[in-house]
């Protein structure tokens, strides 16, 4: 598969939230507006690639026992960052997305992406793949946030 097969197959062909079916709590919870569907996409777009790009450097180190635990960690780590910078710079994004930004720790589509792809592939590749999937999630949370404020 091309990078660019890899990028562009989560905005379609394997998009998380429309055709896997991954993140559908924080979907409907958090896109009640599209400005918020966009917050809480590009939140999870930066933790999907940083997470992504560190689990495939560490994949070799990381024992098959403690491999989950170890997954969680490094989201977390990454969650952290993107909820300091939201509390800081966008309060009021960080404010109407609340609990859910925490959450983005145990969200399917990150986890599953680290345990599917990116402990599995070179960092390039991930890097690329987290950055598809995410901004795949992005785009269908922005279009759903917007049809609910068409639709009221």
């Amino acid at each position: 598969m091309s990078q660019l097969q890899n990028f562009t197959k989560g905005f379609i062909r394997e998009n998380p939230l429309l055709v896997l079916v991954l993140g559908t709590c924080p979907a409907l919870a958090t896109t009640t507006s599209s400005f918020n569907g966009m917050g809480m996409g590009i939140a999870t777009t930066f933790v999907l690639i940083c997470s992504n790009v560190v689990i495939s450097l560490l994949s070799d180190l990381i024992p098959d026992k403690v491999r989950i635990p170890a997954f969680i960690v490094i989201i977390a780590s990454f969650v952290t960052i993107v909820d300091l910078i939201m509390q800081a710079y966008v309060p009021d994004l960080y404010q109407a997305l609340g609990i859910f930004i925490p959450l983005i720790v145990v969200n399917c589509i990150v986890l599953g992406r680290a345990e599917a792809f990116a402990s599995k592939n070179k960092i390039l590749t991930s890097l690329i793949d987290g950055a598809g999937m995410g901004l795949g999630f992005t785009l269908a949370l922005a279009l759903l946030g917007a049809m609910r404020e068409i639709l009221g």
